[in-house]
Protein backbone atom coordinates (compact mmCIF):
# COMPACT_ATOMS: atom_id res chain seq x y z
CA UNK A 1 0.00 0.00 0.00
CA UNK A 2 2.94 2.60 0.59
CA UNK A 3 3.27 2.66 -3.14
CA UNK A 4 -0.32 3.61 -3.49
CA UNK A 5 -0.10 6.24 -0.84
CA UNK A 6 2.86 7.91 -2.77
CA UNK A 7 0.91 7.99 -5.96
CA UNK A 8 -1.77 10.07 -3.86
CA UNK A 9 0.76 12.62 -3.41
CA UNK A 10 2.11 12.66 -6.97
CA UNK A 11 -1.64 12.72 -8.15
CA UNK A 12 -2.18 16.06 -5.82
CA UNK A 13 1.09 17.17 -7.19
CA UNK A 14 0.15 17.10 -10.41
CA UNK A 15 -3.30 18.64 -9.97
CA UNK A 16 -1.99 21.65 -8.00
CA UNK A 17 0.45 22.63 -10.43
CA UNK A 18 -1.73 22.47 -13.53
CA UNK A 19 -0.62 18.71 -14.81
CA UNK A 20 -4.20 17.14 -15.55
CA UNK A 21 -2.55 14.85 -17.62
CA UNK A 22 0.07 13.80 -15.87
CA UNK A 23 -2.12 13.04 -13.05
CA UNK A 24 -4.40 11.24 -15.35
CA UNK A 25 -1.82 8.63 -16.04
CA UNK A 26 -0.97 8.20 -12.57
CA UNK A 27 -4.27 7.47 -11.45
CA UNK A 28 -5.05 4.90 -13.94
CA UNK A 29 -1.74 3.53 -13.09
CA UNK A 30 -3.34 3.36 -9.40
CA UNK A 31 -6.03 2.18 -10.56
CA UNK A 32 -4.91 -0.90 -12.41
CA UNK A 33 -2.86 -1.92 -9.06
CA UNK A 34 -5.71 -1.74 -6.95
CA UNK A 35 -7.69 -3.96 -9.15
CA UNK A 36 -4.81 -6.50 -9.01
CA UNK A 37 -5.83 -7.09 -4.77
CA UNK A 38 -7.47 -10.02 -4.10
CA UNK A 39 -11.07 -8.37 -2.92
CA UNK A 40 -14.60 -10.59 -2.33
CA UNK A 41 -15.73 -6.86 -4.66
CA UNK A 42 -12.79 -6.53 -6.94
CA UNK A 43 -14.49 -2.51 -7.49
CA UNK A 44 -14.95 -2.22 -3.84
CA UNK A 45 -10.92 -1.34 -3.01
CA UNK A 46 -11.40 1.07 -6.63
CA UNK A 47 -14.04 2.72 -5.22
CA UNK A 48 -12.89 3.15 -1.77
CA UNK A 49 -9.66 4.53 -3.18
CA UNK A 50 -11.82 7.21 -5.14
CA UNK A 51 -13.94 8.65 -2.84
CA UNK A 52 -10.83 8.98 -0.44
CA UNK A 53 -9.04 10.74 -3.00
CA UNK A 54 -11.66 13.30 -3.39
CA UNK A 55 -12.75 13.90 0.50
CA UNK A 56 -8.74 14.24 1.02
CA UNK A 57 -8.63 17.22 -1.50
CA UNK A 58 -11.90 18.65 -0.40
CA UNK A 59 -10.99 18.81 3.16
CA UNK A 60 -7.23 20.87 2.42
CA UNK A 61 -9.75 23.99 1.23
CA UNK A 62 -10.65 26.18 4.52
CA UNK A 63 -14.22 26.36 5.20
CA UNK A 64 -13.71 30.55 5.34
CA UNK A 65 -12.50 30.28 1.31
CA UNK A 66 -15.49 32.28 -0.65
CA UNK A 67 -15.65 29.08 -3.21
CA UNK A 68 -15.92 26.51 -0.52
CA UNK A 69 -19.34 26.19 -1.88
CA UNK A 70 -18.91 25.84 -5.63
CA UNK A 71 -16.21 22.79 -4.51
CA UNK A 72 -18.47 20.84 -2.62
CA UNK A 73 -20.56 20.94 -5.35
CA UNK A 74 -18.02 19.70 -7.49
CA UNK A 75 -17.53 17.20 -4.72
CA UNK A 76 -20.87 15.92 -4.62
CA UNK A 77 -21.13 15.06 -8.05
CA UNK A 78 -17.70 14.36 -8.30
CA UNK A 79 -19.04 11.25 -5.57
CA UNK A 80 -22.49 10.46 -7.25
CA UNK A 81 -20.09 9.91 -10.52
CA UNK A 82 -17.92 7.59 -8.98
CA UNK A 83 -20.49 5.32 -7.05
CA UNK A 84 -22.05 4.63 -10.47
CA UNK A 85 -18.89 3.27 -11.67
CA UNK A 86 -19.13 -0.97 -11.96
CA UNK A 87 -16.13 -2.09 -14.28
CA UNK A 88 -13.01 -1.75 -14.89
CA UNK A 89 -13.67 0.11 -18.27
CA UNK A 90 -16.37 2.34 -16.20
CA UNK A 91 -13.42 3.46 -14.26
CA UNK A 92 -10.59 3.72 -16.64
CA UNK A 93 -13.42 5.85 -19.00
CA UNK A 94 -14.13 8.19 -16.48
CA UNK A 95 -10.40 9.39 -15.26
CA UNK A 96 -10.77 12.12 -17.22
CA UNK A 97 -13.56 13.40 -16.13
CA UNK A 98 -12.80 12.98 -12.63
CA UNK A 99 -9.27 14.31 -13.14
CA UNK A 100 -11.12 17.32 -14.54
CA UNK A 101 -13.54 17.68 -11.37
CA UNK A 102 -10.56 17.24 -9.34
CA UNK A 103 -8.35 20.17 -11.22
CA UNK A 104 -11.15 22.52 -10.90
CA UNK A 105 -11.42 21.70 -6.57
CA UNK A 106 -7.83 22.15 -6.39
CA UNK A 107 -7.52 25.20 -7.99
CA UNK A 108 -9.73 26.94 -4.96
CA UNK A 109 -6.09 26.22 -3.08
CA UNK A 110 -3.57 26.20 -5.77
CA UNK A 111 -1.13 29.34 -6.06
CA UNK A 112 -0.57 30.63 -9.63
CA UNK A 113 0.91 28.27 -11.92
CA UNK A 114 4.01 30.89 -12.72
CA UNK A 115 4.59 34.15 -10.97
CA UNK A 116 6.79 35.38 -14.39
CA UNK A 117 4.61 38.23 -16.23
CA UNK A 118 5.49 37.10 -19.17
CA UNK A 119 3.96 33.44 -18.46
CA UNK A 120 1.05 34.77 -16.55
CA UNK A 121 0.34 36.96 -19.41
CA UNK A 122 0.46 33.72 -22.01
CA UNK A 123 -1.87 32.23 -19.93
CA UNK A 124 -4.51 34.96 -20.13
CA UNK A 125 -3.78 35.72 -23.63
CA UNK A 126 -4.53 31.70 -24.51
CA UNK A 127 -7.17 31.75 -22.46
CA UNK A 128 -8.95 34.70 -24.06
CA UNK A 129 -8.49 33.88 -27.29
CA UNK A 130 -9.30 30.11 -27.49
CA UNK A 131 -11.67 30.46 -30.47
CA UNK A 132 -9.56 32.90 -32.12
CA UNK A 133 -7.45 31.17 -34.95
CA UNK A 134 -4.96 33.84 -35.03
CA UNK A 135 -4.10 32.11 -31.24
CA UNK A 136 -0.56 30.20 -31.55
CA UNK A 137 3.31 30.81 -30.51
CA UNK A 138 4.61 33.20 -32.83
CA UNK A 139 1.11 35.62 -32.21
CA UNK A 140 1.84 35.19 -28.52
CA UNK A 141 5.42 36.55 -28.35
CA UNK A 142 5.05 39.47 -30.52
CA UNK A 143 2.09 40.32 -27.94
CA UNK A 144 4.39 39.43 -25.38
CA UNK A 145 7.00 40.74 -27.06
CA UNK A 146 9.76 38.11 -26.66
CA UNK A 147 11.28 35.77 -29.09
CA UNK A 148 9.13 32.43 -30.29
CA UNK A 149 11.98 30.28 -28.86
CA UNK A 150 12.77 32.42 -25.60
CA UNK A 151 8.82 32.12 -24.82
CA UNK A 152 8.89 28.72 -25.48
CA UNK A 153 11.35 27.65 -23.27
CA UNK A 154 10.44 29.84 -20.49
CA UNK A 155 6.60 28.30 -20.83
CA UNK A 156 7.83 25.06 -20.83
CA UNK A 157 10.14 25.40 -17.88
CA UNK A 158 7.40 27.11 -15.86
CA UNK A 159 4.14 25.42 -17.09
CA UNK A 160 5.89 21.73 -17.79
CA UNK A 161 4.03 22.02 -21.46
CA UNK A 162 4.79 23.72 -24.47
CA UNK A 163 2.15 26.76 -26.06
CA UNK A 164 0.93 24.64 -28.65
CA UNK A 165 0.04 21.77 -25.86
CA UNK A 166 -1.56 24.52 -23.77
CA UNK A 167 -3.89 25.84 -26.47
CA UNK A 168 -5.02 22.39 -27.79
CA UNK A 169 -5.73 21.19 -24.32
CA UNK A 170 -7.68 24.31 -23.21
CA UNK A 171 -9.46 24.15 -26.51
CA UNK A 172 -10.22 21.14 -25.91
CA UNK A 173 -11.50 21.37 -22.27
CA UNK A 174 -13.09 24.62 -23.58
CA UNK A 175 -15.12 22.75 -25.77
CA UNK A 176 -16.91 20.27 -23.48
CA UNK A 177 -19.33 22.88 -22.50
CA UNK A 178 -20.87 23.06 -25.78
CA UNK A 179 -20.19 18.94 -26.27
CA UNK A 180 -22.64 18.58 -22.94
CA UNK A 181 -24.71 21.63 -22.61
CA UNK A 182 -25.63 21.86 -26.48
CA UNK A 183 -27.11 19.40 -29.07
CA UNK A 184 -24.75 20.97 -31.18
CA UNK A 185 -23.01 18.66 -34.11
CA UNK A 186 -19.54 17.64 -33.27
CA UNK A 187 -18.03 19.19 -36.01
CA UNK A 188 -19.66 22.22 -35.60
CA UNK A 189 -17.77 22.01 -31.61
CA UNK A 190 -14.51 21.81 -33.37
CA UNK A 191 -14.87 24.58 -36.32
CA UNK A 192 -16.03 26.53 -33.52
CA UNK A 193 -12.96 26.14 -31.70
CA UNK A 194 -10.68 26.87 -34.60
CA UNK A 195 -9.54 22.67 -35.49
CA UNK A 196 -8.67 22.51 -39.27
CA UNK A 197 -10.97 19.34 -39.53
CA UNK A 198 -13.61 17.35 -37.28
CA UNK A 199 -11.55 14.42 -37.87
CA UNK A 200 -8.44 16.64 -36.24
CA UNK A 201 -10.77 17.78 -33.59
CA UNK A 202 -12.26 14.46 -32.67
CA UNK A 203 -8.56 12.74 -32.76
CA UNK A 204 -7.07 15.51 -30.81
CA UNK A 205 -9.96 15.38 -28.12
CA UNK A 206 -9.25 11.24 -27.99
CA UNK A 207 -5.49 12.47 -26.95
CA UNK A 208 -6.25 14.53 -24.13
CA UNK A 209 -9.68 12.54 -22.85
CA UNK A 210 -9.32 8.97 -24.18
CA UNK A 211 -12.80 8.84 -25.92
CA UNK A 212 -14.34 10.14 -28.67
CA UNK A 213 -16.72 13.56 -28.53
CA UNK A 214 -19.30 11.28 -29.14
CA UNK A 215 -18.36 8.83 -26.43
CA UNK A 216 -17.84 11.18 -23.71
CA UNK A 217 -20.99 13.10 -24.66
CA UNK A 218 -22.71 9.77 -24.34
CA UNK A 219 -21.47 8.74 -20.53
CA UNK A 220 -23.20 11.51 -19.49
CA UNK A 221 -26.51 10.90 -21.34
CA UNK A 222 -26.78 14.16 -22.21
Amino acid sequence: MDNFYSLDQQILSALRNAHPIRAEQLLETLTLDLLTLPSDDEYMSVRFYYRGLVYHIIRLIPVDNPNVQTALTYTSALLTLIDELETTLDFLYAIPVIVEYLAKVTAFLSPPVSTNPNVSTTLRLIEEHLRDASLSLPWIADQVGLSNNYLSALFKQEVGESIPERIRRRRIDASIADLLGTNLPICTIGEKFCFASCTAYINTFKSYKRMTPLQYRQLFHL
